[in-house]
């Protein structure tokens, strides 16, 4: 019975094809006859002749066919055989029709029953292609999960190439969702391996997955360096498809740096790369929509227009999500620029859905923004502090001091390892060398045994200084990035206070006088929130009050609002100290105090802040739960380093003991004159 349905379905998937394709159609009808007189190996032979011949023509049911080749394969327990179908199938709906979800709900179908494939090859490949799936979804944290057991399956199996396939697309994944240090020790072990395998495409993908990360942290100069090496290597080898996205990233970058001119250079570049490759045809409209939205900010409407209508020409063509997304982006723009406000209001909250929908961050936030910005036009000022602090959350949120710093440490680590792997293959090729002339007299063996003694030598002279270098190197940059947070924390305080802050006083006095009160309770409230928000980011009891005051009120504040019993002994320290270092003190103390709060269960707080000879000495003891500092320093406690690198910057010894239950005691020692 089984075998005569299955023939019904095979007859009945080809039958409206003949017409269209005359050879193809008598292939299918002698196959047809095959799979109808055999049975079981043979006429799985046969179903796969016929699966070969249909393979990606969705006109000759190619979907249909292949899912019952697969089941007809795990029927007869040939697993590797449904293996390889399934991974095709999967490809085709991923790259081919453009339909992802359909190649999860297949893995979700057949995968069950596939298990005891678990160190075979084509396993591995189904995995990447299924994470490639849910990442055309958006469902980032499933396909960061399959891109992960993609690498542990080829590592099982030592299959280099797909291992560096799935941790090149993970690297972008992890861009993505924020988790920078993770992408770029990705991005670092894939080009490592593709170096190895001289695959030379895989290398510019991942230098140009690199320069993408580089650039969202704010380092250009790092992205740039990635870029060009890429760029070179491309153009030598006329490899369009790389340069596209590689010209549109440099684009991105100057567009951050507010050169539009270079940003628009890039662009063109970018856009008559893509002519030139049929194959990219899907990246023009991305593409044409970035060069409408330079063009209408740099007040080229004209311009701007021209681009739009090849833009809408391709979406009116082909309404994909993709394309309406790009369609709608540069709509928005087009409309502000022109004074069409409310007609951006409408597409920049369309816009704002679809990114929310991506679940990319930056993109979000880069919405967001832009909502504030028409909001404000239109002069509806509350809808527009609403989104201008979403903006700032997502932003903060993005910046995230520790990603940052393990990002700039895995990009030392990457430069290391890259000179190490060129200093391996020198030395391979010394050896090979020496193998081939292993014949020739002791002297010349005496003297190479010198060179590679010296060489090694030399080696190891240089990584110990280069390796002193880098410690010296990070310590600068962890000071730098302190300092940097700061101003920034200090900037975005301004523009509360005096932007957002002056505004809502406005609103609340405009909702007096009209006696809506509760429009005044809300401004009140969102007020007092802005205040709060801006007196966290920077401390303005400091200009008004001094150092030593001010901690002594910190302090005084958490003795009358917590049940802590705070003890307080303070010299007056505020000649010690320029406003830099006053609030890099101020924070060491803040955030030693706060850590106690949060973590300690204390009782009882103890701050002396004495001068003593030529130092001042800082003890801060609490009686609470203490913690295992071991423990802490093997995890890395970006806590403990920054109160560590704050105290470093003011030249001064740092020193923690704790133990569980016995309280927690930090003693500082700062040289003064």
């Amino acid at each position: 019975m089984k075998s005569t349905f299955l023939c019904i379905m095979f007859i009945f998937f080809t039958t409206g094809v003949f017409a269209q394709n005359t050879s193809i159609a008598e292939k299918i009808s002698q196959f047809n006859a095959k799979i109808k007189h055999t049975e079981k190996g043979e006429r799985l032979q046969w179903m796969d002749s016929l699966h070969q011949v249909v393979f990606e023509k969705p006109t000759f049911h190619y979907d249909s066919i292949a899912q019952q080749t697969i089941s007809f394969a795990i029927e007869l327990d040939s697993l590797s055989h449904a293996a390889k179908d399934l991974t095709d199938l999967i490809y085709y709906h991923v790259y081919t029709s453009k339909s992802p979800a359909k190649a999860i709900v297949l893995y979700d179908t057949y995968a069950p029953q596939l298990q005891k494939l678990e160190h075979d090859y084509t396993w591995a490949e189904l995995h990447l292609y299924t994470g490639d799936g849910y990442n055309f979804t958006n469902n980032l944290e499933q396909a960061i999960a399959f891109y992960k057991k993609t690498i542990s399956l080829g590592i099982a199996l030592k299959k280099e190439r797909i291992v560096g396939l799935a941790k090149l697309y993970l690297g972008f994944v992890l861009t993505d969702t924020g988790k920078f240090a993770e992408a770029s020790l990705s991005f670092r072990e894939a080009s490592l391996i593709y170096t190895k395998l001289n695959d030379t495409t895989n290398v510019l993908s991942a230098k140009n997955g690199l320069s993408i990360l580089y650039s969202k942290n704010a380092f250009y100069k790092e992205a740039q360096k990635e870029r060009e090496e890429a760029i070179a290597i491309a153009q030598m080898s006329n490899n369009y498809n790389m340069l596209i996205p590689l010209y549109a990233n440099a684009a991105e970058d100057y567009k951050r740096m507010g050169n539009r001119v270079k940003q628009i250079a890039y662009l063109k570049a970018s856009l008559a790369a893509n002519t030139k490759d049929p194959k990219m045809f899907y990246l023009r409209a991305p593409l044409l929509a970035a060069i409408t939205n330079a063009y209408a900010e740099s007040d080229s409407i004209a311009l701007a227009d021209k681009s739009f209508k090849s833009l809408k020409a391709i979406y009116e063509n082909d309404k994909t999500a993709q394309n309406t997304r790009h369609y709608i982006d540069a709509k928005k723009t087009l409309s502000f620029e022109q004074g069409n406000y409310k007609e951006a209001l409408v597409h920049g909250k369309t816009f704002l859905a679809f990114q929310k929908e991506r679940k990319k961050k930056e993109d979000i936030m880069l919405a967001e923004e832009f909502l504030a910005k028409t909001y404000r036009a239109l002069k509806d000022t509350i809808a527009s502090n609403i989104h201008l602090v979403q903006y700032y959350a997502i932003k903060d949120s993005i910046a995230n001091v520790q990603n940052i710093k393990s990002l700039a440490y895995y990009q030392t680590l990457y430069e290391t390892e890259k000179r190490d792997l060129k200093i391996e293959t020198q030395n391979s090729s010394i050896d090979i060398l020496h193998l081939e002339n292993e014949n020739k007299t002791q002297i010349f063996l005496f003297s190479a045994l010198v060179l590679l003694l010296l060489f090694g030598g030399l080696n190891f002279y240089r990584s110990f200084i280069n390796a002193k270098k880098r410690g010296i190197a990070q310590k600068v940059f962890s000071q730098k990035l302190i300092k940097t947070q700061e101003q920034e924390r200090t900037r975005i305080a301004k523009e509360l206070h005096d932007g957002v802050g002056q505004q809502i006083t406005l609103l609340k006095m405009k909702a007096q006088k009209t006696n809506q009160k509760e429009f005044v309770k809300l401004a009140h409230n969102a007020l007092e929130d802005v205040r709060n928000i801006s007196r966290g980011l920077y401390p303005v009891i400091l200009a008004k009050l001094g150092l030593t005051e001010s901690i002594a009120q910190l302090l005084l504040s958490i003795d009358e609002e917590t049940d802590l019993f705070v003890s307080v002994e303070i010299d007056p320290i505020d000649s010690y100290f320029n406003a830099t270092e006053s609030l890099n003190f101020y924070r060491f103390i803040q955030e030693s105090v706060h850590n106690v709060l949060k973590h300690a269960a204390a009782k009882t707080l103890i701050v002396t802040i004495i001068k003593e000879n030529n130092a001042l000495q800082v003890f801060i003891k609490d009686n609470g739960q203490g913690f295992e500092l071991s423990k802490q320093i093997k995890q890395s406690s970006l806590g403990l380093k920054t109160m560590a690198e704050r105290i470093s910057m003011l030249k001064g010894s740092f020193i923690i003991k704790s133990k569980k239950v016995g309280g927690t005691t930090i003693t500082v020692q700062i040289p003064i004159t």
